[in-house]
C-alpha cells in the first residue's frame, strides 16, 4: 500500500479524542450539492493513513506519563490511544483534508478537525473494536519509542473497518536500532481492527461514507481479509452462547469439570486451588467528566477501554499474587454511549484460566470479563454499555497456580466463553504471525 504521512497527531498530543472545547451549538451549515459529492467522493487507502509517535525511550519526560507501578508501561493509555487514532483515520477518510493541517500545530489541527466535521454534519463513532493482540513485550528491561499507524481497509454503506498497529523502536541488542541511513527499526508489537460508524450529527441517523477505491494487488488483499473478517464475525455472533446452547462436547466438558469440583469435593485440578468464580469478582464506581467526551459530547470510548483494562490488570495481579501481562482485547461492541455526568460502574471477574504448556503462545493464560453500565441515580437502575473480554498472560511459562470453575448456569456460560475466546485469540496469533503481520 502506497504511505502518505499526515502529521495529525504529535508525542505529546497524540489523542484525538476531541477533548476540547466543541463548536457553539449551531445549526449545521447547508451543504451545497457540489460539497455534498466532494464528501462521498472515493478515497484511497492512502489517504487514510495516520501515524504518530512516541518516544517513550528516549524522552524520560514523556515516559514519566505512561509508566506503571512495576517499571513498565501502562497499558490502558496505549489502548486509549489506538481507538484516537482509528477515530481520527476514520475521520481523515470521511472529510476533506484542510490544507493547514499539514502544516499547522496540533492545537489548530484539532479546531479545523471540529469545523470540518461540524460543517459536514456529522460524526464518527466506535461501533466495535474486534481484536487488538499484542505481539511483543513492553516492560522495564526493555524499553521502547512507539509508533502508531493506521488506515481504512474496507468501507460498506455508513461503516468501516480501520486496521491499527503499534510498532516499537529496535534496540541494539536486537540486531541495531537504525537502518542504512539512520533510519529507525521498527518491530510490530500489536496490531488490532476497529469498526466505526458515521451518524448525521442532526438525526442521529447513518450517513454514507465515502467508498474506498482498491487498486493495487495489496489494497485488494487487505479489502479481502477485512471482508471475510466482517463474514466471520456476523457468523461467530449467531453462535454466541446468549442464541445457541454449547455443543455437546462443550456441556460433556463442563459436565466432567462440575462432577469433580461438586461430587467429589476436590479442593484443586492438577495440583491448582480451585476458585469459584464469584469470588474473582471486583468492581468500581465513577463518575465521568466533560474532560472524558468526544465530539459529540459523550465519554470518549479510549477512556472506557483505559478504565476497563486497569480494572482488568488489577483483578489479574490479585487472583495471580503478581502482575500478568496483557495479550489480548477481543470483540467488544459499544452497545449504548456513555453521557458525561454518569455514574459508571466496571465489574470484573475472572471466567477462566489455563495452564503453560510447550510451543509457540504456551503462556498460561487468564480471560477476564469487565462489565460496564450506567447506573441512574434517583433509580439505582443501571443499564449495559459495554462488555469487554481481556486475556492476560503469565512471564516465562510460569503457572498461576489457581484455577477457575463456575457454579451457576449464567457463570457456566461465562466459562465456555472465555474458553472458546482463549481458542480463537491463539490461532488468530498463530495466524499473524505465520504470516506477513510484522
Amino acid at each position: 500500500m502506497r504511505t502518505h504521512f499526515v502529521p495529525w497527531l504529535s508525542s505529546h498530543s497524540p489523542n484525538l479524542e476531541s477533548q476540547g472545547h466543541p463548536p457553539a451549538e449551531t445549526a449545521h451549515p447547508q451543504l451545497s450539492e457540489e460539497e455534498k459529492q466532494a464528501l462521498l467522493k472515493p478515497k484511497h487507502m492512502n489517504e487514510s493513513y495516520t501515524s504518530f509517535e512516541l518516544p517513550l525511550a528516549s524522552d524520560p519526560e514523556l515516559l514519566e506519563k505512561y509508566v506503571n507501578t512495576s517499571g513498565g508501561f501502562r497499558m490502558g493509555k496505549l489502548l486509549e490511544h489506538l481507538d484516537s487514532l482509528a477515530g481520527a483515520v476514520a475521520y481523515r477518510h470521511c472529510l476533506p483534508t484542510p490544507s493547514r493541517l499539514l502544516i499547522s500545530t496540533p492545537a489548530t489541527q484539532t479546531q479545523a478537525f471540529h469545523e470540518a466535521s461540524h460543517k459536514a454534519g456529522i460524526y464518527l463513532a466506535t461501533a466495535s473494536a474486534d481484536r487488538l493482540d499484542m505481539f511483543g513485550r513492553l516492560n522495564r528491561a526493555n524499553m521502547r519509542d512507539l509508533r502508531f499507524s493506521g488506515f481504512v481497509t474496507w468501507t460498506g454503506n455508513s461503516s468501516m473497518e480501520v486496521v491499527v498497529k503499534m510498532q516499537g523502536s529496535r534496540s541494539p541488542s536486537e540486531g541495531g536500532s537504525e537502518a542504512e541511513g539512520g533510519e529507525k527499526l521498527w518491530d510490530t508489537l500489536m496490531l488490532g481492527r476497529f469498526a466505526m460508524v458515521c451518524r448525521d450529527s442532526t438525526t442521529n441517523k447513518s450517513r454514507r461514507v465515502p467508498p474506498l477505491i482498491v487498486e493495487t494487488e495489496e489494497e485488494k488483499k487487505l479489502w479481502e481479509i477485512s471482508g471475510e473478517h466482517q463474514r466471520r464475525r456476523r457468523e461467530t455472533s449467531k453462535m454466541s452462547l446468549d442464541k445457541v446452547p454449547p455443543s455437546s462436547e462443550e456441556a460433556r466438558d463442563l459436565h466432567d469439570l462440575m462432577t469433580q469440583v461438586v461430587d467429589k469435593g476436590l479442593k484443586q485440578i492438577q495440583g491448582e486451588e480451585i476458585v469459584h468464580m464469584r469470588d474473582t469478582e471486583i468492581s468500581s464506581v465513577q463518575l465521568m467528566f466533560p474532560q472524558d467526551r468526544n465530539l459529540h459530547g459523550k465519554v470518549f470510548g479510549g477512556i472506557l477501554m483505559r478504565l476497563a483494562f486497569e480494572l482488568c490488570f488489577t483483578n489479574a495481579a490479585i487472583f495471580a499474587s503478581k502482575p500478568m501481562r496483557f495479550l489480548a482485547l477481543d470483540q467488544i461492541t459499544f452497545r449504548l454511549p456513555v453521557p458525561i455526568g454518569a455514574v459508571l460502574r466496571l465489574t470484573s471477574k475472572i471466567v477462566k484460566t489455563t495452564r503453560p504448556h510447550d510451543g509457540p503462545d504456551g503462556e498460561a493464560k487468564a480471560h477476564i470479563m469487565v462489565r460496564a453500565e450506567v447506573e441512574e441515580v434517583e433509580t439505582g437502575s443501571r443499564l449495559e454499555t459495554n462488555t469487554f473480554f481481556f486475556t492476560m498472560a503469565m512471564e516465562d511459562h510460569e503457572p498461576i497456580g489457581r484455577t477457575v470453575v463456575p457454579e451457576t448456569y449464567s457463570e457456566a456460560m461465562a466459562y465456555l466463553e472465555g474458553k472458546r475466546r482463549l481458542a480463537m485469540g491463539d490461532a488468530m496469533r498463530q495466524m499473524y504471525e505465520g504470516g506477513d503481520a510484522h
